[in-house]
C-alpha cells in the first residue's frame, strides 16, 4: 500500500519548486546596466554621422524616392461618388510607386450651420465650404497622427514622369536652405528631408506672384526635368510669377524656384508640417474662413499667419479633359463648365506646365495586344530548327 495522498501531494509539490529555483540558477544573471551601456554605444553610433556632410544629406534625400515622397503620408480628397477620380487617382499612382490613400471630400449642403467658421461670405457655394472642410480635415488628420508631414493631393493630378527625382533635387536644395529664417535642429537634419521650418510646401500651385518686397529671397537650381520654355508660356500666370522673380527666357524652362509663399492659387498639392496644421486651422477655422479654401489660403500667406514655400514651376499639374467632370466646385450650367457633362474623355486630357506627363506614359505602359503577342511567339516558336545530335548514322 503507497504512501497517504496527503503526504505526497506536497512532496510533489515542493520537488517541482526546488528543480525550478535550481534551473534559475544555472542561467548567468544580467547586468541591467549592459543595456544602457548598448543604448550609449547607439548613442555614439548616430553622434559619429556628420548630419551636415553631403553623403547624409544625400542619403536623407533618397527618401523622396519612397512610396510617400519623402513624407509622413500621403492623402487624395475626393468625393465618395468621383469613383472615376478615384479610379484614376489609383492607377497613376500604382503606375509610380506612390502610396496614396483616399480621403472623403464633404458635401457643404450638410454640414450644420452651428460648424461653420465666422466670416464665411454670402457668395461662398456649398461645395466651397465642403471643399474647405475636408482639407481642414486632413489638417487635423496629420496632428492625431504620429506623423511630422503630410502631403495633401486633390483628386485631378498630373504630374512629371521622374517626379521622384524632382523632390529629391528639393529636398537637397531645402537641407542647404538660404530663405529659411533659423537654422535647422539636429531632428531636422537628421529626420526631415525637406525640413520642418515651414508651415505649408506647395508643388502644385497655378501662380504665385512672389510678395512685392521680397523678391529677392528666393533659391533656383537647374532641373533637367523643368517643362522647356515654350511649354511654360502657355501657362501665363507661371511664366510671369517666373519673370517677377527676375528670371529671363535664358533660365526659364531650365530651372526651378523656391521661394516664400505670397499670393498662390489652387490647392492642387501641397504639404503640411504640424505646426502648419495647427496654424492652418487656427487661421481658417478656430478665427474664421471667407470663402474657397485656395483664396483663403492665400489670404492666410499674405497676411503673414502662415509660413509657406513656393515651387516655381510646380512638380504637380492639374488634369483637365474639358466639360463639368473638371469641377465640382461650380453651379450647374457655369460657362466655364463647357456644354458636356463628360468633355473630350482621359485619352484627349492635358495638364499643363509638365515636361513629360505621367498620366500619358501610364497609358502607354499598360498597353497590350494579346493576340498579336501570342502570334509573335508562336511565329519564334515554329521557327526554330531543331538540331539532332543523333550520331549513329
Amino acid at each position: 500500500m503507497g504512501p497517504p495522498k496527503a503526504i505526497l501531494l506536497p512532496a510533489v509539490v515542493l520537488t517541482v519548486i526546488i528543480a525550478f529555483v535550481v534551473v534559475l540558477q544555472s542561467f548567468t544573471p544580467v547586468d541591467s546596466s549592459s543595456f544602457s551601456i548598448l543604448s550609449s554605444a547607439a548613442k555614439d553610433d548616430v553622434a559619429k554621422v556628420d548630419l551636415k556632410s553631403s553623403a547624409h544629406q544625400e542619403e536623407l534625400a533618397k527618401r523622396a524616392h519612397n512610396a510617400t515622397l519623402g513624407f509622413g503620408e500621403i492623402v487624395y480628397i475626393s468625393m465618395p461618388e468621383r469613383s472615376d477620380r478615384q479610379d484614376a487617382m489609383t492607377i497613376l499612382a500604382t503606375s509610380f510607386g506612390i502610396k496614396i490613400k483616399h480621403f472623403p471630400g464633404v458635401r457643404g449642403t450638410e454640414m450644420s450651420p452651428k460648424a461653420m467658421p465666422d466670416g464665411v461670405a454670402k457668395k461662398t457655394l456649398p461645395s466651397e465650404i465642403g471643399c474647405w472642410r475636408a482639407h481642414a480635415n486632413a489638417w487635423r488628420y496629420l496632428l492625431e497622427s504620429d506623423m511630422d508631414t503630410l502631403l495633401i493631393f486633390e483628386d485631378d493630378l498630373d504630374w512629371n514622369i521622374n517626379l521622384k527625382q524632382t523632390m529629391e533635387l528639393l529636398s537637397l536644395q531645402m537641407q542647404n536652405s538660404k530663405i529659411r529664417l533659423s537654422e535647422p535642429s539636429d531632428y531636422e537634419r537628421a529626420n526631415a528631408p525637406y525640413g520642418l521650418d515651414w508651415d505649408v510646401l506647395d508643388i502644385g500651385s497655378c501662380k504665385d506672384s512672389g510678395h512685392p518686397d521680397f523678391k529677392d529671397v528666393y533659391q533656383m537650381w537647374d532641373d533637367p526635368d523643368v517643362a522647356g520654355l515654350d511649354v511654360i508660356k502657355k501657362t501665363r500666370m507661371i511664366y510671369e510669377s517666373l519673370q517677377n522673380f527676375g528670371l529671363t527666357d535664358e533660365d526659364i524652362g531650365k530651372k526651378r524656384l523656391l521661394s516664400p509663399a505670397y499670393r498662390t492659387v489652387c490647392t492642387s498639392a501641397y504639404a503640411i508640417t504640424r505646426q502648419g496644421a495647427e496654424r492652418l486651422l487656427m487661421a481658417m477655422s478656430y478665427i474664421e474662413f471667407r470663402n474657397a479654401v485656395d483664396t483663403d489660403m492665400s489670404r492666410a500667406f499674405r497676411e503673414g499667419r502662415v509660413r509657406g514655400y513656393m515651387l516655381t514651376p510646380p512638380a504637380i499639374s492639374q488634369f483637365r479633359i474639358g466639360g463639368a467632370k473638371d469641377t465640382d466646385n461650380r453651379k450647374a450650367g457655369d460657362p466655364r463648365l463647357g456644354t458636356s457633362i463628360n468633355g473630350q474623355g482621359n485619352l484627349h486630357g492635358f495638364s499643363t506646365n509638365l515636361k513629360d506627363s505621367a498620366r500619358a506614359q501610364m497609358v502607354e505602359k499598360m498597353q497590350l495586344n494579346n493576340w498579336e503577342d501570342y502570334k509573335r511567339v508562336r511565329e519564334e516558336r515554329n521557327s526554330v530548327v531543331v538540331i539532332s545530335d543523333d550520331t549513329s548514322a
